[in-house]
């Protein structure tokens, strides 16, 4: 497969009381390839800074067919695909020797950090090879009407990163722990994310589950909507 590759060891301290890699591990290893191949091109976080461009994660996909433990090495394979509109795609694989063992699909939207306006795929140019994303269906996620509150969650230290919001990585941490997740791990999720979650905010969860899969929906203190969520689990 074509795309820019990192390897990584999964981290013991990556993994839940199962000894299965956490979902935002696995998120953050193939942002991690992902990263590299900006930064490795001119477009760090520093550089787009500068540039008064930032790239802010609008949708993802992820789905895992093997359990991931400790101490595993694996690849992290990520590309820049054919795009257009407002929407940046991006794919994602992790591979185990040559096993696929998780690929993802993501959109993500430009800002022009000065006037706070989105820029045009044809708009930027990433000087990156580009190639057809990966057939990774991402239809829209329609809440249940059954959907109920679970309870709150404040913004800590350990979610915000640099921009002072929450990191996209720790969502899937947050409405995990809302699920029972003893003997089981997360098969596949997708991620609305619709408003930033700024440092100390509360936010309102809540869940809802129907044929099978949880859904969240989480609210700022605001009343804005942050993130719309699908899960399926499996067990170990």
């Amino acid at each position: 497969m074509n795309g820019f590759r990192t390897n990584i060891i999964v981290d013991v301290h990556d993994v839940d009381f199962n000894g299965v890699a956490r979902t935002s591990a696995l998120m953050r290893y193939i942002q991690t390839a992902a990263q590299n191949q900006l930064t490795e091109n001119g477009m760090s976080y520093d550089q787009l800074k500068e540039r008064k461009r930032a790239f802010l994660l609008s949708r993802i996909k992820m789905e895992f067919f093997e359990t991931i433990r400790a101490y595993q090495p694996l690849t992290a394979i990520s590309f820049p695909c054919h795009s257009r509109g407002f929407s940046f795609l991006r794919c994602y694989e992790l591979r185990r020797d040559d096993i696929i063992v998780g690929q993802a699909i993501s959109m993500w939207a430009l800002i022009d950090t000065d006037t706070h306006s989105l820029v045009k795929v044809n708009d930027f140019d990433l000087g990156l090879d580009l190639y057809d994303p990966l057939e990774i269906p991402m239809p829209r996620i329609l809440i249940p009407h059954n959907i109920e509150f679970a309870g709150n969650y404040t913004v800590n230290y350990d979610d915000v990163d640099q921009n002072n919001h929450m990191n996209n990585t720790r969502y899937p941490d947050m409405y995990s722990n809302f699920l029972n997740l003893e003997n089981k791990r997360i098969q596949s999720i997708t991620i609305n994310y619709m408003n930033e979650a700024p440092a100390k905010d509360t936010l309102k969860v809540e869940k809802a589950k129907l044929n099978g899969l949880y859904y969240f929906r989480t609210t700022r203190s605001d009343g804005k909507v942050n993130t719309e969520a699908e899960i399926k689990l499996c067990d170990i």
